[in-house]
């Protein structure tokens, strides 16, 4: 029963999502059409049948069947229809008015992405405090390649392959964008850089490269549990344990730290502590609590990333610029062979993702929107005929040769983009049910 729950979830979540985002970049057409004395017949959000709507001026707006697009139905756009020479017809427009009614969609899926992306900094938004600092490691895991590879807790990658490394969100995306792949890290160790060379496995689910690295997230106090260990040792929060020793074994880091408190099974645990910049050891033992030992602290991973409106909307125009060269750096990894087809996802995992965020709160099913709109502004520039990009593509090829190409050869033209579409959303919904149904992988 709790999986249909989620699954509906995910659907409402999904659907919403989705129809936010077509109705902006439809709506961005329509308006464009409007303004420029373009005919708008049909404003359909959904395909297929209509299942209810009005009509409005020359314009019918309906809602139809199927919940997976939408679309603006201009006078006289379509190839194979007949000119009647009304004015008000889209190939009656110059060249400049078509591009312009074309660009409209996507440019308004990359400003709702710049919008809600500020939204979400006025507001604050939750982060990880370790991606935004070095990438120092502060856990690896057993036989995973960074064992492998011979590096070690506080470890600090600065490069790969010669590029500098500047975050641990850096890492991150250097590292799931290249499974499989031979990469040559730089590694600062107690003041020496050394090389390590790795080659990150592919991630199980998600389809990106790993290696096996936590990071290092300084085990500073945020709370302390009344009538825990940690109480009755007098730690409290603000407190920062700079070193954990039990026996002949030392960690450093609340990663390592946890996972000895655990191991420790009540055995004697010997603390330094900084605070108000000194030093202190105390020795007390841990407790089980629920299914683990713990002292009974807790650690603040997450920040609030909050800014005023000028510093949010810089921001926005930041993050959205980053992941607009990530997205084509992840496209030509994929014509190149050195990403996966499997990599790309489709309307399931969408769905997933947005019961996801749905359930972690507004601020963060905004944020997911902000990308889904801006990947989805992206892709409908691609020059990929029946996408805008490729209407946008066949008015530069016809405006370089100084004459329209033959209706004809536009239809075929227009049919190889449909069938290409067809392919491209078979396989992403096969990578999506491969990830989410175990037997088809």
């Amino acid at each position: 029963m709790a999986i249909l729950t989620s699954i509906g979830f995910s659907i409402i979540a999904f659907l919403f999502v989705l129809g936010v985002m077509i109705l902006i970049h439809e709506l961005g057409h329509h308006i464009a059409a409007k303004l420029l004395g373009i005919r708008v017949d049909v404003f359909s959000l959904g395909f297929g049948r209509r299942l209810f709507g009005f009509k409005r001026g020359d314009t019918d707006y309906r809602v139809s069947l199927l919940p997976l697009g939408g679309y603006v139905k201009m006078a006289g756009e379509n190839y194979d229809e007949e000119s009647t020479g009304d004015p008000g017809e889209f190939m009656a427009h110059p060249k400049t008015h078509r591009f312009l009614v074309a660009i409209a969609g996507p440019a308004m899926n990359i400003i709702l992405a710049l919008v809600l992306v500020t939204t979400t900094l006025l507001f604050g938004i939750p982060v990880a405090s370790y991606l935004r600092q070095p990438a120092v490691i502060g856990s690896v895991q057993e036989g995973s390649a960074a064992e492998q590879a011979g590096l070690q807790p506080l470890d600090i990658i600065v490069a790969i392959d010669g590029d500098p490394i500047p975050t641990w969100q850096e890492l991150e995306i250097g590292i799931s964008l290249s499974p499989n792949q031979d990469l040559v890290l730089e590694v600062e160790r107690q003041g020496r850089v050394l090389t390590k060379n790795i080659t990150p496995t592919l991630s199980e689910g998600f389809e990106i490269g790993t290696i096996g690295v936590g990071p290092f997230i300084s085990y500073i106090i945020s709370d302390v549990e009344p009538g825990s260990p940690a109480e009755e040792a007098g730690l409290r929060p603000g407190d920062e344990i700079v070193k954990l020793t039990m026996g002949n074994k030392t960690t450093v880091g609340f990663d390592e730290s946890a996972q000895m408190i655990n191991a420790s099974k009540g055995s004697p645990l010997r603390f330094e502590v900084l605070r108000d910049n000194r030093v202190f050891e105390t020795t007390f033992a841990a407790v089980q609590m629920e299914d683990r030992w713990r002292i009974g602290t807790a650690v603040r991973i997450m920040q609030l990333e909050q800014y005023g409106f000028l510093q949010a909307v810089e921001h926005s125009f930041q993050r959205n610029l980053r992941l607009t060269l990530l997205t084509f750096e992840v496209v030509g990894r994929i014509f190149t062979g050195r990403t996966s087809l499997r990599a790309m996802s489709g309307p399931i995992e969408i769905a997933r993702f947005s019961g996801m965020a749905a359930a972690m709160g507004i601020i963060q099913l905004l944020n997911f929107m902000a990308l889904v709109s801006l990947q989805l502004g992206i892709f409908n520039l691609m020059p990929i005929p029946i996408l805008d990009g490729g209407v946008i593509a066949l008015l530069g090829i016809e405006g370089l040769m100084r004459r329209d190409l033959s209706m004809r050869v536009k239809e075929r033209i227009f049919q190889v983009g449909f069938v290409f579409l067809l392919c491209l959303m078979g396989i992403v919904i096969f990578n999506d049910l491969a990830k989410n149904l175990p037997i088809l992988d």
